[in-house]
């Protein structure tokens, strides 16, 4: 897809949008833990999760170069990690998916020992049972979020509270979806009304062949990532669509754009991308690395500059620094609120990933 008239705002744009710099915290308070090093370590991220300017500061205090390769969506993060053609000592991907790469031997258990940050993470993220297999932990949260139903206020004259909307013939051409199948799949089972949309049934795999089929007319331009979904978004080419990040929304309403979000009826997926440590990246500089994001600077910043959740509680964040109005536009107020975890469905290893992406690829080539 095209990037017509320089919309392309990235989190990292988010600071300067809102004015928030003055109550950002500074990293050079960070309690260092571990002994400087001369190590140099590589990170498999998310786009804007390690701004350039953080990783450079934090390699200055430390003395330990960072090379930082980003993805944009969990089938390149898989691909670029099993393939070998990223070499990385921590990837940062969805912990539903630890156990696919834990069968791979791409991934190794964690010394917890050596992260007193995790300290700071919210209980209800619940990922000790989510990344523990055989009694060994492989995975740290480093941020979650939700993935709802989003939409043009100037188009619904109320709120959709149903991902039905998505297969209404009124929004042909006009529907927004990311390339990812592991993400947009358990969205389509939701719709179908799947009774686990992570253990599905060959019948329901077959109601989801077919609801992606009545969907593929409805959208014109599959996203590739966050920068073409704002795009879409932004020059009308979409009205309503799967929400990759609920940033995706405020970066609109930035620009003045009438945009917001809904949990439909269904249930909405949920991810928790977590730190993860592959086989040659058991080094004391790793850890430090990994300690240092589970800080209150780093994530007070990181929530601050992106309007992700990290991983803090509300008075976490509040003790971080987060102003006010930016954890408004967060779950992380969300989370304690009643009920709100039972509406999440959080993303699970599913039962056959090669079967969906098959599915999802036949999809975006118009064959299925």
């Amino acid at each position: 897809m095209d990037k017509k008239n320089g919309f392309t705002l990235g989190r990292r744009q988010f600071l300067a949008l809102s004015g928030t710099a003055a109550a950002v915290m500074a990293m050079g308070g960070a309690r260092n833990v571990f002994a400087a090093s001369d190590d140099e370590i590589t990170i498999l991220t998310w786009e804007t999760y390690h701004d350039d300017a953080w990783v450079a500061e934090w390699t200055k205090n430390t003395g330990i170069k960072v090379k930082v390769v980003r993805a944009g969506s969990s089938d390149e993060i898989f691909a670029q990690t099993q393939s070998g053609a990223v070499k990385a000592d921590i990837i940062y991907f969805e912990t539903g998916s630890i156990p696919r790469y834990k069968e791979l031997g791409l991934i190794t258990p964690i010394d917890a020992s050596k992260i007193p940050n995790a300290k700071n993470i919210t209980s209800g993220l619940h990922y000790q049972e989510r990344a523990t297999i055989d009694g060994k932990l492989f995975g740290l949260p480093y941020n979650w979020g939700t993935q709802p139903l989003m939409y043009d206020e100037t188009v619904f004259t109320s709120p959709p509270d149903s991902w039905a909307v998505l297969w209404d013939k009124k929004y042909q051409g006009k529907v927004s979806l990311f390339d990812d199948a592991y993400i947009t799949f358990p969205m389509i089972a939701l719709y179908v009304g799947a009774a686990n949309p992570y253990n599905l049934t060959d019948a329901e795999f077959e109601e989801c062949i077919q609801a992606l089929r009545a969907l593929r007319p409805q959208v014109r331009t599959i996203a590739r990532g966050f920068d073409d979904a704002l795009q879409q978004y932004a020059q009308g080419e979409a009205v309503v669509g799967y929400c990759q990040n609920i940033n995706t929304v405020y970066a609109l309403q930035s620009k003045g754009k009438k945009f917001n979000y809904r949990f439909p009826k269904e249930g909405t997926p949920t991810w928790i991308d977590s730190a993860v440590i592959t086989p040659q990246g058991q080094r004391e500089a790793v850890y430090r690395f990994m300690n240092d994001n589970l800080s209150l600077p780093w994530q007070g910043r990181f929530i601050s500059t992106s309007f992700n959740n990290g991983v803090l509680t509300e008075a976490g964040g509040q003790e971080a620094g987060v102003p006010a109005d930016i954890l408004a536009k967060t779950n992380v107020i969300d989370q304690s609120k009643p009920g709100f975890w039972e509406k999440m469905s959080i993303f699970q290893s599913p039962e056959n990933i090669d079967r969906r992406v098959e599915i999802w690829n036949d999809f975006k080539a118009g064959i299925l």
